[in-house]
C-alpha cells in the first residue's frame, strides 16, 4: 500500500511505513516539547507568585509607615477594622476603592489576581456564601503567619499589635515570615464557599487567611484541608519575609526547627532555610 503525488509529470510515492515513521517522529518531538512548555509555564507562575508576595511585603511596610503597627490576621467580627491583614492592606496594593466600598458596608464579591498563585488556576472568590460575617469576597492563596501576627484586631484603638522595631530587635525582619502560600487540596480549587480553612478576606481570625503549623507540603488530592503551608509548585512554597524579600522553602523543611524559628518573632535565634 502506498500514497502518491504527481509533480511535473513524475509520480512521488510514500509508503505507509514512511508515513508512520514521520508520524512517530512528530509524536516524539511533541513529547519532548510538552515538558519544556510546562517548565516554562511553571517558571512564569513562580515568578508571578514572587511578585505578588513582594507587593504584599511593600504594602506591609507602607501600612506600618501610616499606622506605626503591622497588620495582623484579625478577629471574627462584623467590624471592618477587625478583618484580616489582606483587607487592611488593600489600599497599599492599589485597591483603595475596594476597601472603601467594604468599609461603607457593601463588600464586593470579586477576585484579586494579587491574592492568587497562578499555578493553581482556582476559583478567585466565593459565590455561595461565606463564614461570618457572611459576605462573598476574594479568596487568598497567601496566608498570614499567625504565630507571630496572631488573631488580633487591626483597630488602632486595640493595643498589642507588633511593629517593625519589636520584630527587628527580637528576631529581625529578614528572619520572620509574614505572609506565605498556604496548602490547598486540589479538590478545593473549584470551591465557591468561604469556609473550611479557605474563608474570604472579609473576615478575621480564620484559617482561610492565616496559618501557623510547621507542616509544609505540595497540594495533594489525598490530603485534606487544615493548618498547613504549601503550594502547587513542584519544589516548594513561596514565603514572604517581613523585610519584603521572598524565598522558596522546599518541602523537605516541613516540621523542621529552622522552619519553626522562621515562624516566630521572639526566639532571637538566626536560622537558615537556604
Amino acid at each position: 500500500m502506498f500514497l502518491s503525488l504527481r509533480f511535473g509529470g513524475r509520480r512521488i510515492a510514500f509508503t505507509l511505513i514512511e508515513l508512520l515513521v514521520v508520524i512517530a517522529i512528530i509524536a516524539i518531538l511533541i513529547g519532548l516539547l510538552v515538558p519544556a512548555v510546562q517548565k516554562v509555564r511553571e517558571a512564569a507562575a513562580r515568578t508571578q507568585c514572587v511578585n505578588n508576595l513582594k507587593q504584599w511585603g511593600v504594602a506591609a511596610h507602607s501600612f506600618h509607615d501610616v499606622t506605626k503597627t503591622l497588620a495582623h490576621n484579625g478577629v471574627n467580627t462584623a467590624n471592618r477594622p477587625d478583618w484580616c491583614w489582606a483587607y487592611q492592606l488593600l489600599p497599599y496594593v492599589e485597591q483603595e476603592n475596594l476597601k472603601k466600598i467594604g468599609d461603607a458596608g457593601t463588600p464586593q464579591a470579586v477576585g484579586l489576581e494579587i491574592l492568587m498563585c497562578p499555578s493553581r488556576g482556582r476559583q478567585r472568590f466565593s459565590t455561595a456564601g461565606a463564614n461570618s460575617p457572611g459576605f462573598n469576597g476574594p479568596f487568598t492563596d497567601y496566608k498570614m503567619n499567625w504565630v507571630s501576627f496572631d488573631n488580633r484586631s487591626n483597630s488602632p484603638t486595640v493595643p498589642g499589635r507588633l511593629n517593625m522595631a519589636t520584630v527587628t530587635n527580637l528576631n529581625g525582619t529578614s528572619n520572620t515570615i509574614y505572609v506565605a502560600e498556604g496548602y490547598l487540596n486540589p479538590n478545593e480549587y473549584r470551591r465557591n464557599h468561604g469556609s473550611n480553612w479557605e474563608e474570604v478576606i472579609y473576615s478575621g481570625g480564620y484559617g482561610g487567611t492565616g496559618r501557623g503549623s510547621t507542616e509544609l507540603r505540595q497540594d495533594n488530592i489525598s490530603v485534606g484541608q487544615g493548618d498547613r503551608w504549601g503550594s502547587a509548585h513542584p519544589a516548594g512554597a513561596m514565603f514572604g519575609m517581613l523585610d519584603g524579600s521572598v524565598r522558596m522553602i522546599g518541602y523537605n523543611f516541613s516540621g523542621s526547627t529552622a522552619f519553626f524559628r522562621a515562624l516566630r518573632w521572639n526566639n532571637n535565634q538566626p536560622f537558615s532555610l537556604d
